[in-house]
């Protein structure tokens, strides 16, 4: 029963570091590098208890086995809370799976007889360095952004400052969508040609699913491996995507409502200014990206 407490006292203290972190850092997203720090440390410090089990006489043992407890639930779960429970990569999965691997061993070890205590001892006692191992590697094994738009200078920001996991895509102004959308799985023609003039590669074999009738659709691109849902605000439909980081937006970190800029935009019929890189060009070491749509130089002196 024991155990039990101290992994209370591990899951408080990671949800108190979680919501610091998070207050801190304005979004989860944004604080998940640092929880996985804080947890991969915590750890660590857990560990000392081996060397009290076999070198250090200082302090109690029982004590040291509490707090032993205590900071190793609290970094398992501040790695679990790193990744949201939903692991994406392999190596994501592997330090997700010896997180809890870890957590049960621990567990079993308070629990069960010495015979059966000796064999899960052991293979905890190989779990925990293979877990901090796994963390670190994970850490490295990041995203080659460089491969399509490269994090130099400014620009080396977390993932979440400039991607978002529901994106708004474009606004489709239509009566009669809504009765196509309630009425067939077909993708409906009129989706397909703003999706193609927005360039929103989206297959014509898409298949439609009522979420709330006259309300919200999910569209599911098996062809493509994405899938989309769409939203109805009086004759005008919005298309998001639902997968995280399809899309980017740099009016997060760049200010792009003042009334110069708005007049810019809307005197070449742009409303939507989420999408930089759809009518704009960037050079990057050399390297272009984006799609210059017109020869027109914004001047903020006009």
């Amino acid at each position: 029963m024991r155990v039990f407490i101290q992994i209370g006292y591990g899951i408080v203290g990671a949800a108190i570091i979680s919501l610091v972190c998070i207050w801190q850092a304005g979004s989860y997203g944004e604080a998940r590098h640092t929880i996985s720090i804080i947890g991969a440390i915590a750890i660590l410090i857990a560990g000392l208890y081996v060397l009290r089990s076999r070198w250090i006489k200082w302090g109690s043992r029982q004590v040291w086995l509490k707090y032993h407890q205590r900071l190793a639930s609290l970094g398992i779960c501040l790695v679990l809370l790193h990744s949201a429970f939903q692991p994406l990569a392999w190596h994501s999965w592997l330090t997700f799976i010896l997180a809890l691997a870890n957590l049960g061993t621990g567990i079993a070890v308070s629990l069960t007889s010495r015979k059966t205590r000796q064999i899960l001892l052991r293979c905890h006692l190989i779990l925990a360095p293979v877990l901090v191992i796994g963390i670190v590697f994970h850490g490295q094994a990041k995203l080659d952004h460089d491969e399509f738009f490269p994090l130099t200078s400014v620009h080396d920001v977390p993932c979440a400052r400039c991607h978002t996991s529901d994106p708004f895509l474009f606004n489709i102004e239509s009566s009669t969508l809504q009765q196509e959308l309630d009425s067939t799985e077909k993708l409906p023609e009129e989706i397909h040609w703003w999706s193609t003039q927005q360039q929103v590669d989206i297959s014509q074999t898409a298949v439609v699913m009522i979420k709330k009738i006259g309300t919200e659709w999910k569209i599911s691109d098996n062809e493509n491996n994405r899938n989309y849902h769409i939203k109805r605000q009086l004759n005008q439909f919005a298309l998001y995507a639902n997968n995280p980081y399809q899309s980017y937006t740099c009016v997060t970190c760049h200010e792009h409502n003042t009334p110069e800029i708005i007049t810019a935009h809307q005197l070449h019929g742009v409303y939507d200014f989420n999408r930089c890189l759809v009518c704009h060009q960037t050079e990057i070491d050399g390297v272009r990206y984006g799609i210059q749509r017109t020869n027109w130089d914004y001047d903020p002196n006009w």
